[in-house]
């Protein structure tokens, strides 16, 4: 239970870093009350790196190093405090990294996909708020290997990519991660 509640915090502050990361690519403006959510809450932690990870053009480095460090110390924490009921080892350590990278890419899909909803919800309610177009500046470059799936104004291409991160979040991952759980006990 103790593991499920860090991982959980893990995941949501992982989702917000990378929220952070895609609302400053998308070039939301820093006083929007979405960026200052993000900001604000991890201020804390993107700021000390930035000195280690310096921006790379447009993508903020540090805040994915946040959220790769979130779930590293989450991992360890579990690892270290024997809530994960398995020996300590070199698997055990390379079970903890392998799951960090997951994870990653779990928050990241749920901060595309949450982007994604918000987007649809926009289109019908606020389609020129700037929140929207700071959404379109996020997922034009991946609707673009669909773009076929554009029907006069209707555009079914980020379906496919709301139909793909489901596919991961729900299906794919799940079953890797439960993979790296049986080789880390069954050691």
């Amino acid at each position: 239970m103790m593991a499920q509640l860090l991982l959980l915090l893990a995941d949501a502050l992982a989702i917000v870093c990378w929220s952070r990361l895609l609302l400053q690519w998308g070039q939301l403006h820093y006083r929007h009350p979405l960026a200052q959510f993000c900001s604000r809450s991890t201020d804390w932690l993107v700021q000390p790196l930035r000195k280690i990870a310096p921006p790379l053009g447009r993508w903020d480095s540090a805040c994915v190093l946040a959220a790769l460090l979130i779930y590293y110390l989450a991992y360890t924490a579990i690892l270290l405090t024997g809530l994960a009921d398995a020996p300590i080892g070199s698997r055990a350590v390379a079970a903890s990294l392998l799951l960090t990278v997951l994870s990653l890419t779990k928050a990241l899909a749920y901060a595309l996909l949450l982007g994604l909803v918000v987007q649809m919800v926009l289109s019908f309610s606020a389609p020129h708020a700037p929140l929207m177009l700071v959404l379109r500046r996020i997922f034009l470059p991946l609707s673009r290997p669909f773009a076929a799936l554009r029907i006069g104004r209707v555009d079914f291409s980020l379906s496919v990519w709301a139909l793909l991160l489901w596919l991961w979040l729900s299906q794919i991952l799940p079953a890797l991660i439960q993979r790296i759980h049986w080789w880390w006990l069954w050691q």
